[in-house]
This record gives structure tokens, C-alpha cells and sequence, in this order.
């Protein structure tokens, strides 16, 4: 009897799980059923042609009217290039496609070379006066030393050269280095003739060993103008014949190179 029992027991949990299993079975099946649908309806949205993504055709206008409108509007704006091109000038056929230095006339338009175009041009500005320029066209004997002392062979001792010495003829034509006043002629004791030129800064120019002065004490010069020759260099006379430059800014000596740039 109690085996019997069992044998119920063990019948009604097995009914039990296979309904459980049966169950389970068909949940799984039904929600297979209801993704594959979903999928097969967003495919089909996708496939269809009247759903477009946004954005993508709207604002175009396909109506007949508007394209004729266009298309007659991008002819007009078409038709001034074209005109142009017939007023273009060609090469003269004579000279293997090259226009000739006459600048002959071809068509509606004529040619000219670059030569007579640059003719035409205004006057270069190389034309004006210099600011400041080398009062000879000698070569550099001494430069300027700064605050460094260099050996003087005229007074055999070491001091500093507070200037340029251009190599120049004893007669040679010296020019003045910058445009301004003349505000000294004549012979200093250590230097001997001297014109000295204030600029528009205020910077003296003393072209010392200037002799047979053109100007005078307050005439205007331009730089590059003749005011004299070249004579002597009284403390510098042990050296080659030269023209002493000196640039002062009040009391301060100036390299006349770098015053010259």
C-alpha cells in the first residue's frame, strides 16, 4: 500500500513538470513569435518606399516650374562669360602664337609688352635722395671701437675711435652723409677742417678732415651733396689719407654705420 502511494507521488510530480516544461516551452515560443513580428514590421517600415528619413528631401523642390526657373536663371548668369570671351585678345598668328614687341592689335583687343607697361608705371622711389650715405666711396680704414682702446699711431698711445675713417685722395670730393643744417665750418685744433650737419633728429654729423668748405654755417644740405674735399685729419695724420665720420646724439658718440641703416 505504501508503495502504491508512492508510485502516486512520484506520478503527480512528473504530470507537475511536465506541465512546468510545457509551460516554459510555450512562453518561449510566443516570445520568439511576437521579436520575429516586431522585426518583420520595422523591415518592412524600413523597406517601404513612402518612409523616407527625415531631412533628407525636405526642401527640395522638384516641381517643373521651379526647375525651369533655375535652369533659365543659371543660363543668364551664364551668358556675360560667354560675351566676354570674343573681347579677349589673341596672338597674333605671325609670330607662332606669341604677341609681338609692337604690341600689335588682334581681334577687339591689343597686347603690349611687359616692358611697356612697367614704362608706364610711376617713378621708383630708389629716385629720391638718400637718408645717409658714406661721405667718400673709400674702403673702411678704422672702425668704431666704442668704449674698447686701440692703438692711435699718430699720438702713440691707446684710446677709444669714436668714428669712421673712409680711405679717400688727398682732393677727392667729400659729400655729405645725412640731409640737414650745417651748424660748423672751419679747423679744429685736434681734427683739423670739420663740417658738422645736425639731421632732422638732432644728430650732428662731423665729416672732419673737409677742406675748401661748399657751404657755410646754416645753409641746408641733402645727403649725397658736395661740400667739400679731402684734406687733412690733424690727430690721424700718421695714417692713410682718409675723411673721420663722427655721429653725436648730444653728448654721445654713435656708431656712424649702424646711424647710417
Amino acid at each position: 500500500m505504501e508503495q502504491f502511494r508512492k508510485f502516486l507521488r512520484d506520478k503527480a510530480f512528473a504530470l507537475v513538470l511536465t506541465a512546468c516544461l510545457l509551460a516554459a516551452a510555450a512562453a518561449g515560443v510566443w516570445a520568439v513569435r511576437t521579436v520575429r513580428n516586431e522585426l518583420k514590421q520595422n523591415l518592412d517600415a524600413v523597406r517601404s518606399p513612402s518612409s523616407t528619413a527625415p531631412g533628407i528631401d525636405e526642401g527640395i523642390n522638384t516641381s517643373p516650374g521651379v526647375a525651369g526657373e533655375e535652369e533659365a536663371e543659371w543660363q543668364q548668369q551664364n551668358a556675360p562669360a560667354a560675351n566676354s570671351v570674343a573681347n579677349v585678345p589673341k596672338a597674333d598668328s605671325s609670330s607662332g602664337g606669341a604677341a609681338s614687341s609692337s604690341g600689335a592689335q588682334s581681334g577687339s583687343g591689343s597686347v603690349r609688352e611687359p616692358s611697356a607697361l612697367q614704362t608706364e608705371s610711376s617713378p621708383a622711389s630708389s629716385s629720391d635722395a638718400p637718408a645717409s650715405t658714406q661721405p667718400v666711396s673709400g674702403r673702411i680704414l678704422n672702425s668704431y671701437s666704442g668704449d674698447e682702446l686701440v692703438y692711435s699711431k699718430t699720438l702713440g698711445d691707446w684710446r677709444t675711435h669714436n668714428g669712421v675713417d673712409y680711405a679717400a685722395d688727398r682732393g677727392a670730393e667729400v659729400t655729405a652723409p645725412a640731409a640737414g643744417k650745417v651748424v660748423e665750418t672751419g679747423t679744429d685744433d685736434k681734427w683739423g677742417p670739420v663740417v658738422a650737419i645736425e639731421d632732422a633728429s638732432g644728430r650732428v654729423w662731423r665729416v672732419c678732415g673737409t677742406t675748401d668748405a661748399k657751404v657755410k654755417k646754416g645753409d641746408t644740405v641733402s645727403a649725397g651733396q658736395t661740400i667739400g674735399k679731402v684734406g687733412s685729419v690733424s690727430c690721424e695724420c700718421a695714417e692713410e689719407s682718409h675723411i673721420h665720420l663722427e655721429v653725436m646724439e648730444g653728448e654721445k658718440y654713435l656708431d656712424p654705420i649702424k646711424a647710417m641703416k
